[in-house]
């Protein structure tokens, strides 16, 4: 876990409050954001630009938290499993029999039997703040946005998405226009496939065809091979999903699609024939797992996912050989298909999406400073921190923006930390190209 919350008007139950400074708290295995942390939760696809933005990356670059700041960025990773992996079978999958608590049915944890529901995996909790019980860990960018909406005692300060969730037409709809945004990125989704394949580059349109079960084998759309099509899918809440379906014209899924967790590569070989699998894939992710930045660049470390199957020691005296440093980092055999003609005429699918943080826009007018030392409130000490004269005033104090914040004009106090060139670094670090745009109010 990772992130902080700000305090300005902050009441995370009153006495819960009182008592973080004065009551020894149970011991826990993760750490638990206090009441002035910043906190933020959502999108599988933003966890690891967040995270290194928030605490440095593999290739020793500072993030915020480096400074020893007090109070902290906390980025709550939207799997409990550090990566990115679903930390439980889809147990009941296709039966349509899952377990108690298991699957998105809200209040069947009590349930002393199964029930039907689909995808059926298991929800991991996490501790918002200290001093207070577990509840389920939003997974993407439509579970992060509604946590954040429905969320009346401050608890979480920002959410990730990787699809738009303003009000705005076309967007997800789960925030309104009291909730404000930045662009803090671009990142390519494109469909994922096995190293060695029978797929072939595809369009939007056979897409649809395909994710609808449509056309359920190669030779249907272009392929030699008479093979049937595995198409994966996101699970549900996924901005992923939701960005992928609406590129693709919001087919009717079939029966022939399977579910994983987004972004996760690990899922082509899963399946029974993993030349016919095909899944949309983060464009960043695949760098962190090949170990490229944003640019394309080897980042001069290699990849930054490790074989979960080792533990420390196993790395540190390289027994089994498999556990040794030089050949202990996963490397899916998989491969984006960015190039080709589909055999329809269309274009290959290789979309370019923007990625966002959503905060309340009344905490960018919150009074106080967030840490001791400092002028400025979470939100525009991290965030947004608008020049507050439109047009700009000689003298006002304002500065002007440099690097992915060029043209842009902050307020005293300067670019808030995602406008800076330490967080650009961090981002293209995640494999994904660095942005910051404000969006008011959306998108």
């Amino acid at each position: 876990m990772r992130k902080r919350r700000l305090t300005v008007g902050l009441v995370v139950v009153g006495a819960v409050v009182a008592m973080y400074g004065t009551v020894a708290t149970p011991a826990f295995a993760d750490y638990q954001p206090t009441g002035h942390d910043v906190v933020g939760v959502g999108s599988d696809t933003l966890q690891d630009l967040v995270d290194f933005a928030a605490d440095g990356d593999q290739l020793g670059d500072a993030g915020y938290n480096s400074a020893g700041n007090k109070n902290k960025l906390i980025n709550i990773d939207a799997t409990a499993d550090a990566n990115a992996r679903l930390s439980f079978g889809p147990d009941g999958l296709g039966t349509g029999s899952c377990a108690p608590g298991t699957g998105p049915t809200a209040g069947t944890g009590n349930q002393t039997s199964n029930h039907a529901d689909s995808p059926c995996q298991q929800n991991p909790t996490v501790v918002l703040r200290a001093g207070l019980s577990p509840v389920q860990r939003p997974n993407g960018s439509g579970a992060g946005a509604k946590a954040l909406a429905a969320d009346t005692q401050h608890l979480i300060t920002y959410s990730r998405a990787s699809a738009c969730q303003g009000p705005t037409t076309g967007c997800g709809g789960n925030l309104s226009s009291s909730f404000d945004s930045i662009e803090v990125g671009l990142d390519p989704l494109a469909m994922l496939a096995g190293s060695t394949t029978n797929a072939v580059p595809l369009s939007a349109a056979q897409l649809n065809a395909i994710y609808s079960c449509t056309d359920t084998k190669w030779t249907q759309v272009g392929g030699t091979s008479a093979d049937t099509i595995i198409p994966i899918i996101p699970q549900v809440g996924s901005g992923t999903r939701s960005t992928f379906l609406a590129d693709i014209n919001n087919p009717t899924l079939g029966s022939c699609v399977v579910t994983g967790e987004e972004n996760d590569p690990t899922a082509i070989a899963a399946q029974t024939s993993p030349a016919d699998a095909i899944e949309p894939m983060s464009g960043g992710r695949l760098d962190l797992f090949l170990g490229h930045l944003s640019t394309g660049a080897a980042n001069g470390v290699g990849g930054y996912f490790k074989d979960p199957s080792c533990a420390l020691n196993n790395i540190n005296t390289s027994t089994p050989a498999a556990c040794a440093p030089a050949s202990d980092t996963i490397t899916p055999a998989v491969k984006l298909i960015t190039t080709g003609t589909p055999s329809d005429g269309g274009t290959v699918f290789d979309v370019q999406r923007p990625l966002y943080i959503y905060f309340r826009n009344a905490d960018v007018s919150a009074t106080g400073a967030w840490q001791p030392a400092g002028t400025l409130n979470p939100v525009r000490t991290l965030f947004y921190n608008p020049c507050p004269d439109n047009p700009p005033v000689t003298g006002d104090g304002c500065v002007a923006g440099t690097g992915i914040a060029a043209g842009q004009e902050f307020g005293p106090g300067g670019a808030p930390w995602f406008a800076t060139a330490a967080a650009a670094t961090d981002i293209s670090a995640a494999g994904v190209v660095p942005k910051y745009i404000p969006e008011i109010g959306g998108p």
